[in-house]
């Protein structure tokens, strides 16, 4: 079989793909461990979706490494959780928009897999030409001309955009080339059993990556009737013919953000990347413990939270309940909710 980064470019095997999936309304209701078996193979390049920990598919990340894929390509729109796995051997080099957990800090295995040379960077790609790449796939075209990344390094370290000359007016453009995932995983709000997919919010690429990937696996908050669906279709941002796999995943964003349901667990997050990833064998230790040592998502986070139990998912759903109505309201800290209590004991910002 091709390498992924051959795949990623390939027109023609993308459109035979495409051409097979059936557009039958069919009930593609899995659980997330089945999905993650017959979707997610041993070399596939995989896309992260969402932006950065916003509706991340954090449930289906944690089963990737739980059932120890190997040798993935991951595609960085940004985010970078995949590539906690690479010291696993999961992750085997990466194409990267942006890598990193915001304030939070580096993600430290990727960090030490591009420092050590064990971890490739295929191609380095400014968040716009990443995002045209996808787009072109959507849109059925071979690339698109774009100023991205002209006057950047970038181009040094990246053999697949080319340098091109704009017939019309002879200035210098990028050429960009069509991207196709093998895989894509998104986390919902919605759903229904065929894989039409609402999403609140800010939908960031996922409508151009839900086109472009050959394999698509939606998880969502709730599955709900078509009847719903169709009376929200404004809110469908994902439609049913590009979906394979359908998984109901409750809290799957979990620690990251679900608009309008629940906020980021930040105390969780600094801990883990300031401190519990800091080295290769505490991260090893942590993969063992939290990845290894439990069986799904639930006994993921009930080992997280042991301390505060639900205390925490209450305390993060109240979290983004002010942060919704005060910025509906667009009055800062007053509205409905404004009595919540962001404050807490900031995780120390250690070097990593």
């Amino acid at each position: 079989m091709a390498h992924a980064n051959d795949r990623l470019f390939d027109h023609e095997l993308a459109r035979q793909v495409k051409l097979k999936k059936t557009r039958a309304l069919v009930d593609k209701r899995m659980e997330l461990k089945d999905a993650v078996a017959e979707y997610v193979e041993d070399g596939d390049s995989i896309i992260e979706t969402g932006f950065a920990y916003v509706r991340g598919p954090m449930a289906a990340n944690w089963e990737i490494g739980r059932q120890k894929k190997k040798d993935l390509v991951g595609i960085h729109t940004p985010g970078g959780l995949t590539t906690i796995f690479h010291e696993e051997g999961g992750l085997k080099g990466s194409h990267v928009a942006y890598v990193g957990v915001e304030m939070r800090g580096l993600v430290a295995p990727f960090r030490r897999g591009v420092e050590a040379g064990t971890l490739e960077v295929y191609a380095e790609w400014s968040h716009g030409a990443l995002a045209a790449s996808l787009r072109a796939a959507e849109q059925g075209l071979n690339y698109v001309a774009t100023k991205s990344m002209l006057g950047s390094d970038m181009l040094k370290d990246n053999q697949y955009v080319k340098v091109g000359e704009d017939p019309w007016t002879g200035e210098p453009v990028c050429l960009v080339p069509a991207m196709y995932p093998d895989v894509a995983i998104f986390h919902v709000h919605h759903a229904d059993m065929y894989g039409n997919s609402r999403i609140w919010g800010l939908s960031v690429n996922d409508t151009a990556i839900a086109a472009a990937a050959r394999k698509v696996v939606v998880t969502c908050e709730r599955i709900v009737d078509t009847d719903d669906i169709r009376a929200n279709s404004p809110q469908v941002i994902i439609p049913w013919y590009c979906v394979d796999a359908v998984c109901e995943v409750p809290y799957g964003a979990w620690p990251g953000d679900m608009p309008g349901l629940y906020y980021f667990d930040r105390r969780l997050q600094e801990r883990v990347i300031r401190v519990d990833w800091k080295t290769p064998e505490s991260t090893k230790a942590w993969v063992e413990e939290y990845i290894y040592g439990t069986a799904n998502h639930y006994e993921m986070m009930e080992l997280a939270a042991h301390e505060e139990g639900m205390n925490t998912i209450e305390y993060v759903k109240q979290l983004e309940q002010f942060a919704t109505s005060a910025a509906y309201y667009n009055i800062g800290t007053m509205g409905t909710g404004a009595d919540r209590d962001w404050k807490y004991e900031e995780v120390a910002k250690r070097a990593i």
